[in-house]
């Protein structure tokens, strides 16, 4: 995946951004992404009612892999309208994230491979196979566009991905 282009999010003047002088750099958000154990994620109903839930998930090769049983709400509705946002938790570093989900039934093995990796790292309490990834799948969110700041005065910064 090609890096992302970088410019300014559309942010009123009177939250003071006119004095902006930095930018985040996007791999510190992309530590951030594989570092944090919880993603707040937002969905939408059919009905356009938004739902939001914390969950858990990895970041590998620019993709946030997040899993989820078909059978919840919040599955069927990405199943049916993939557009989704995700949160970072904490206010000092901000990371919204927006992108599109793939519900994917099965995950290539080189993948899963990776996938079971990252996730042993992270959550080794779950002792992730690739075969787990293969069988049942994953869920790839694909970052569309992510607004990150680590003071919104000073750098808040937008990055936008052509896919």
């Amino acid at each position: 995946m090609r890096g992302p282009r970088v410019d300014r999010p559309a942010i009123p003047a009177e939250y003071g951004i006119t004095k902006a002088s930095e930018f985040v750099d996007w791999v510190d958000v992309e530590r951030r992404l594989e570092a944090d154990r919880v993603y707040w994620i937002a969905t939408v109903s059919a009905s356009g009612r938004p739902r939001l839930r914390p969950i858990d998930g990895v970041y590998v090769d620019g993709i946030v892999w997040v899993g989820g049983s078909p059978e919840t709400r919040w599955v069927r509705e990405l199943a049916d309208n993939p557009h989704v946002a995700i949160h970072l938790d904490g206010t000092d570093e901000v990371i919204v994230l927006d992108g599109e989900a793939e519900v994917m039934t099965t995950v290539d093995p080189d993948q899963a491979e990776r996938l079971a990796k990252a996730s042993n790292a992270k959550f080794p309490e779950y002792r992730m196979s690739a075969d787990v990834y293969v069988q049942r799948g994953a869920i790839a969110i694909h970052p569309r566009k992510v607004i990150a700041w680590t003071d919104i005065t000073r750098d808040p910064t937008r990055f936008r991905f052509d896919r």
